[in-house]
């Protein structure tokens, strides 16, 4: 779970899942896999996706 917190930080601080998979060395995909485990761990959406784009949830920006 750590690793993901980690994950999802770095995908808040880039904007960009892209932009954080590269920092944490990871594909893109693996991320968003790992965002969504770490969702459903806690019972709740962090992210609210757009096409391409996201914002935080209410439970994400007090997560974060």
């Amino acid at each position: 779970m750590l690793r993901q917190i980690k994950y999802f930080q770095a995908v808040v601080r880039h904007n960009s899942f892209s932009e954080a998979a590269y920092e944490c060395n990871i594909s893109q995909s693996a991320i968003s896999q790992q965002i969504q485990a770490l969702e459903r761990e806690l019972g709740f959406p962090l992210l609210k996706r757009k096409k391409r784009k996201f914002e935080l949830t209410p439970a994400g920006e007090f997560f974060l």
